[in-house]
């Protein structure tokens, strides 16, 4: 069995470690091979961002409305302070707050249906806001549908 010096030992653990955390090229987002694809935290969504899906922990890829996407964001809901309320039941709150407020395009409006990304459980209280979108009722959307 050869015998491993010191200064061989050490090159050996730094080339394990340097492979280890990949080339050093960020993994390209989802979605971006469509020109213009960017990813943002649902924070930093505006009204009329259009989302290539629907993101369950709030990282949104962003592509422009004119490509296939899922959703439009339209705005948010702030869930009301007390304890963790519940996935189903904050998002279910959140759309009954949006729905009669999202103003949809009327020739829009047999396209779509309302939805929102709640807030996460391990955020909560801190984070309380719920992203309301119009969501595809089948397919996805192309174009803006929201006003």
């Amino acid at each position: 069995m050869p015998r491993t010096t010191p200064r061989g030992l050490m090159a050996a653990c730094l080339v394990l470690a340097l492979s280890a955390c990949g080339s050093g090229t960020p993994e390209p987002a989802a979605g971006s091979l469509v020109p213009g694809a960017e990813q943002r935290h649902a924070t930093q969504l505006r009204p009329g961002d259009c989302l290539v899906s629907i993101p369950g922990d709030l990282i949104a890829t962003l592509v422009p409305c004119g490509n296939p996407h899922a959703a439009e964001f339209g705005m948010i809901y702030v869930v009301p302070e007390g304890p963790w309320p519940g996935t189903e039941r904050a998002t279910r709150e959140a759309k009954s707050f949006c729905a009669p407020r999202l103003r949809v395009k009327a020739d829009r409006r047999h396209e779509i249906e309302v939805s929102a990304l709640p807030p996460i459980e391990e955020e909560w209280p801190r984070h309380r806001t719920a992203y309301c979108v119009a969501v595809a009722r089948q397919g996805q959307l192309v174009g803006r549908v929201l006003e």
